[in-house]
């Protein structure tokens, strides 16, 4: 399992955006990125993955966003989605302070499965 974050961005958060919201959450971890998968993987110094990131994907379908999560947000919208382990306090930190610097960059909202 593990425990899953989203940033709901009205504006499209590029690569500098989410280097800047990644580092804010954590600024001593170390970011991989996996280019085939659009992906960034978030380590902890010791090696441990914290966060796994998926690229932003646009949004532009009215009542999408509440049909999946639940929420109210006018499209469009960029869905920037991120996983971090179940049972990791350290994780679901970094992951909520991620997606806060995030949406504070871009503007939004965020939503957590908790």
């Amino acid at each position: 399992m593990t425990f899953d974050v989203v940033g709901l961005c009205h504006r499209e958060p590029d690569a500098g955006t989410l280097v800047s919201a990644i580092r804010t959450a954590s600024p001593l971890s170390e970011v991989d990125s996996d280019d085939d998968r659009l992906l960034f993987l978030l380590r902890h110094p010791e090696g441990r993955v914290l966060l796994a990131i998926e690229s932003g994907r646009l949004v532009r379908v009215p009542g999408e966003v509440r049909r999946l999560l639940g929420v109210e947000v006018p499209p469009p919208v960029w869905w920037v989605e991120g996983r971090a382990p179940d049972g990791d306090a350290e994780a679901e930190s970094v992951a909520r302070e991620f997606t806060a610097a995030l949406v504070a960059a871009t503007g939004g909202t965020t939503w957590a499965s908790r």
